[in-house]
């Protein structure tokens, strides 16, 4: 069951006061989570588009357009004076599913994380239908308290392969020999932030490889950093017991400097 409290929920098109409201979360739901700042969403068209994919994956009939969530979303910032944070988009249930807009509690890095990186272990767990992004509870549970028993930031999943393919709410890259690692698309999430990553990796000319990264090859590894509509791009100075040169590495630092100003050339080309 998911609680929505102090914000304004949609249910069947229409805004709803949400002192307390709850709803019961169905087998077959898709979701997203989309950052607000300056009151703009960041990169929804992005959000949409994995939104769509999705649902056909699931066989679940939407009938939303972008231009009708964008409006919804414009909405729900106004009615409560939100310029900044998060806001999760569900899409709830088979035969006619209810859309719900509303505001989750968000936690960004702090300065600190990105100058010094973060602390990782990698835990064997893998999501079925990875390529769907939807709400499993027990997956859910069983990470957090794995993050938690670790005092970490993220878990990495370790496939029945030994290979790496993605954080519990992140995805993950490498860097090895001026060449940048990730996963390959069909065993991970497709992150809006994986993405635009990509895309700035082959404008700087950075020799790209979507290939399986195994836990024997940590040992050979320089740098990592993870990716996700929160953390932006976060660096990782620690792998279980490998450490790691990410804060300082030229091309952690330039994929990390240029996906910020590609935020910034976004919002100010929607206001």
């Amino acid at each position: 069951m998911e609680k929505i409290r102090g914000a304004f929920a949609l249910r069947n098109q229409e805004f709803i006061q949400a002192d307390e409201f709850h709803y019961v979360l169905e087998k077959d739901n898709v979701y997203e989570v989309i950052r607000i700042i300056q009151g703009v969403p960041l990169f929804l068209e992005e959000h949409m588009e994995r939104m769509a994919a999705s649902i056909e994956l699931l066989n679940m009939p939407f009938t939303f357009s972008l231009e009708e969530i964008k409006g919804l979303m414009k909405n729900l910032c106004h009615k409560n004076g939100f310029t900044k944070g998060n806001i999760k988009l569900v899409v709830n249930g088979e035969k006619v599913p209810a859309l719900y807009l509303y505001f989750i509690p968000h936690s960004y890095p702090d300065a600190f994380l990105y100058a010094e990186g973060i602390k990782t272990k990698t835990i064997f767990l893998e999501r079925s239908n990875p390529n769907a992004k939807v709400v499993r509870l027990s997956y859910k549970e069983k990470v957090t308290s794995f993050i938690e028993e670790h005092h970490i930031y993220e878990a990495l999943l370790v496939n029945r392969e030994d290979e790496i393919t993605e954080g519990s709410k992140s995805n993950v890259f490498f860097v090895l020999d001026e060449t940048l690692y990730t996963p390959p698309l069909k065993d991970v999430l497709g992150g809006v932030t994986r993405k635009r990553i990509l895309q700035i990796a082959e404008e700087l000319s950075f020799p790209v490889k979507e290939e399986p990264v195994k836990l024997s090859d940590l040992s050979r590894m320089e740098a990592a950093f993870i990716s996700g509509t929160s953390p932006k791009i976060l660096p990782i100075s620690k792998i279980d017991e490998k450490e790691l040169s990410s804060t300082t590495h030229p091309m952690v630092r330039k994929l990390l400097n240029a996906y910020n100003d590609r935020i910034q050339d976004y919002i100010t080309s929607q206001l």
